[in-house]
Parts: structure tokens; sequence; C-alpha cells
């Protein structure tokens, strides 16, 4: 998708559909009244027979415009109340647009209402790339194309300058989302811990950050037993990964990014029920937002260290797979006791704390799919935040909600941690039904010591399993981009 600048005048612009927004209730004024008189008061005539008023979501298409204006048709996008509106709302338009009109237009132009403030060009621009991805890779017979090749913006407003600072950013925060998403889509088959390590590798290579791979072996030598145990059921080798992004200029601020990267959960001999193994696949979306986000920061180039820690590995059954009653000394020298090998995920994420840890990092973040229960209570659209320090959650929070990805910080209630206490070992992985996703949250707690920690409990919004107005069908690459914004503040 090329984007360009254009100075010429919108109603002499040439393309498939020209793009206007308006805001709920507006008067026709400036341009968009410019635009209706040009012809013939078709657009607000369409909208008062469509009663139309400027929602946000909403749009009327005009389908000829008969030679009156530059494009052969026009689209009029609602924008909401003008109070609410943010580059957040930009973003949810551009993904709207492009669903709307990606099977029949090949170029676009926006009016100057999109670009008239910093920050507008490259939130809808994000936004247009972001609704336009699509995971087709196993399709033997694609007809459904995405047609759209070019996006003209009409403003001589924005310096060009400007322009290609803004779009080559969206460009790249959709890059690191959609190969979040990518990996999420891949079938469980393709997509083993191994092959992780490889796009690990990949992404290292490409942005020229260290990357440390640890085999079965170095994960044994190591004493990574969560990570040995959760994966001793499958065929598949477990795979810890590292990466690390360094700035040039020497910084005592490190950082941990860390995820989830169970490649395929059955539950272990816990097994879940057949319709709740359709998506386990996506079990390593933590992973995948760490990978993500490390493609962007390669580019970003922040003022600290960053490491990007994944603890890889499938959850299966089998005659060496971990038990129920089995007690398991974590990385860190802890011992977990297994009340339910389906609360796998957590055991993996002991060993991978407990090694940001001895980094000496300044703030750990982890990232993962990690219970039902956070989807009870908050839905398939928002995220719980949980951790022992205050200013780092709010962090978490600000950022997530500056790019419009929805959190909701859920309490540490210290009532509460009885239900993992263990009679045989320091604690157990799992707790009763009740409040499950603070309880897998003070679990974790358990091997962070003191450094300040934030947990991202992304198992709603991580895949979604119908389309939304606003996100893909699978995959979507939630926490990639509150990641980025909380790391290099853009």
């Amino acid at each position: 998708m090329e984007f360009t600048l254009s100075t010429e005048s919108v109603l002499k612009l040439k393309a498939d559909i020209l793009v206007l927004g308006i805001f709920k209730q507006q008067k026709y004024s400036g341009m968009l009244k410019t635009i209706n008189d040009s012809l013939g008061d078709a657009l607000k005539n369409l909208s008062e027979e469509e009663g139309f008023e400027g929602d946000l979501g909403k749009s009327v298409m005009l389908s000829r415009t008969f030679g009156k204006i530059g494009s052969k048709r026009v689209l009029l996008v609602g924008l909401g109340e003008r109070s609410e509106f943010t580059t957040n709302t930009l973003r949810k338009i551009g993904n709207l647009v492009i669903n709307k009109i990606k099977s029949f237009s090949s170029v676009v132009a926006f009016s100057s209402e999109f670009s008239g403030t910093s920050g507008y060009v490259s939130a809808l621009a994000e936004g247009l790339l972001s609704g336009s991805y699509e995971f087709k890779k196993y399709k033997s017979n694609d007809s459904g194309k995405n047609k759209v090749e070019k996006i003209i913006f009409s403003s001589k407003q924005i310096k060009p300058t400007s322009f290609k600072e803004e779009t080559e950013f969206a460009v790249l925060i959709s890059e690191s989302v959609n190969l979040a998403r990518d990996l999420v889509n891949e079938p469980p088959v393709y997509l083993t811990p191994s092959k992780l390590a490889e796009v690990a590798s990949e992404v290292a290579k490409e942005g020229d950050l260290k990357c440390e791979i640890f085999d079965y072996s170095e994960i044994e030598k190591r004493g990574m037993n969560g990570l040995m145990a959760v994966s001793s059921g499958s065929e598949e080798p477990p795979r810890f990964i590292h990466l690390t992004y360094e700035p040039s200029k020497k910084t005592k601020r490190s950082i941990a990014i860390v995820g989830k990267g169970i490649t395929f959960d059955s539950g272990g001999l816990c097994l879940k029920p057949a319709g709740s193994m359709l998506t386990m696949k996506m079990d390593m979306g933590g992973s995948a937002v760490v990978l993500g986000a490390m493609k962007a920061i390669a580019a970003l180039k922040p003022s600290m260290t960053v490491h990007g820690l994944i603890a890889s590995s499938e959850n299966m059954t089998g005659g060496k797979a971990y038990k129920p009653d089995d007690v398991i000394k974590a990385y860190n020298g802890k011992t977990i006791e297994v009340i339910n090998t389906d609360a796998e995920g957590r055991v993996v994420l002991s060993d991978a704390l407990s090694y940001a840890v001895e980094l000496k990092v300044d703030e750990i973040v982890d990232l993962a799919t990690l219970t039902g229960a956070c989807m009870v209570g908050l839905g398939s659209y928002t995220a719980g935040v949980m951790g022992n320090s205050q200013k780092l959650v709010d962090k978490i929070r600000k950022a997530s909600d500056s790019i419009g990805e929805k959190t909701w910080q859920l309490p540490m209630d210290d009532e509460l941690r009885a239900e993992i206490d263990s009679n045989i070992a320091d604690i157990k992985n799992a707790g009763s039904r009740m409040g499950g996703a603070i309880t897998a949250a003070m679990f974790l707690e358990n091997f962070v010591g003191d450094v300040p920690w934030a947990h991202i409990d992304i198992a709603g919004p991580a895949f979604m399993e119908r389309e939304s107005p606003y996100s893909p069908k699978g995959g979507t690459g939630f926490g990639v981009r509150t990641i980025i914004k909380y790391l290099s503040g853009k």
C-alpha cells in the first residue's frame, strides 16, 4: 500500500473513491459543503434518506459522481462526537474504511480533515494497514484479494517530511502488529517452539539484536525445571529465547518484556474438552507480542536496554507428561505443587521471570494468555493488568489508553493468597475458580523478587473467534502497541 501527499484540490483528485468525514450533528461547511454543492446536494440528500447523522462506525456511499468531481465515488464516514474525537478514532476509521472499500477500489483519497493535526496521518494510516490484514497463507484459492494500492492524503497543511515520518511509523507499527498476528494464526503443526525460535532469530538478525536460544540441554543445565516439566509430554523440545536491544549510548536503565510461549495447549493430563482445544494455537500470544514489540524497538531505538524473553513449549499428554501432585523446583529455587496441568503457562513463566530478575533489570512486564477467569471478568476485548508496583501498572495503563488497547486493573487482594498456599511445597500452581486471574498473578509474583513488575493477562483480546468492526478474526496482535508506547513513548 503506497501513501502519497497531494496539494491538489480535493475536487480534482483522481481516485476510485474520496473519503470525507463528518462529526455527529455537524452542519455542512468548508470543504464538505463545497463537495456537496458540486454534487448537487446529493450527499446531504442521501444522508437524510438513510438516517445518517455522523455516528462513529456509520457511513453512506455515493456510488456515482457523474464527473462532477475527480473521484468516481464518495464515502462519507461518521466521526462520532467532536468532543470524543482522538487519534484512536482515526485508527478505527481507517479500519472501517479499508474493509468497506477494499474489494473495489485501488486508489483512495482522503480529504484534508484527516491530516490537519500532528499524528492524524499516522493513526489513519495505521488503521488502514491494520484493517487490510488477512491471514490466507493456507488458502489454495483466494478470490477476495485486497485491491487498494494507493492512498492519497489531500492536504496543504502537513509538510512532506512530517508526512513521510508519520507514514513510515505507521508501516513499522503495523508490520510489528501483523507479525504477532501471523504467529498467533499459524497452525500448531507448523509453529512449534523450535520454529518460534527461528522466527526470533530472524527478528534479531533484521534488527541487529543480540539473540540467545537455549535448547533442551541448556534448559536442563540451567535448571529451568518449570519449562522442562510442561514440555515433558510432548515430542517437540522446548526453547527459551532471549533477545536483547542495547542503545548506542550506554545506559543503566533496563527492562524485561516476558512472553508466555505455549505453542499448543491440550491441557496436558488434565485434558481440555475437544471444543476448548480449537483455539489453543493462540496460547503463545504473549510471545508473539514480545517478538512484534522487539521488531519495532530495534527500529525506534529507545534509550534503555530491552530484554525480550520467551519460555516456549507445547503442553501435551504422554507417558512422560507432568502430573497433578508433582512438585517442581523452579529456576529461582521455589517449589511448585502441581494442582492442574492445564495451569501450565504460569509454570513456564516462573522460570522466565526468575531469569529476568537475574538480569538485574529495573522493571519486568509479562504478557500471557493466562486465564479464562480474566475473560469471564473483563470480556473478550479487555486485558487485565496486575502487579507489585502501582507506578508501573499506571504506566502500562496510560500507554494502553493512549493507543486504544483496553486494559483494566484487577486488585491483588491479599485475602485471596491463601488459595495458592501449599501444604507440601512453597506454592500451588492453581487455586479455586474464584478470583482465578488474580491468584494466577499472585503465583507469578513469587518469581519477580523486589523488581517492579506488571502482568498483563491478554487471554481475551489476543484472539477473536469472530471478526469485529476494529479487529480481524483470529490473532489481533493486542499488546504490541501498548508495549511499544510504554518503551518508546511513541
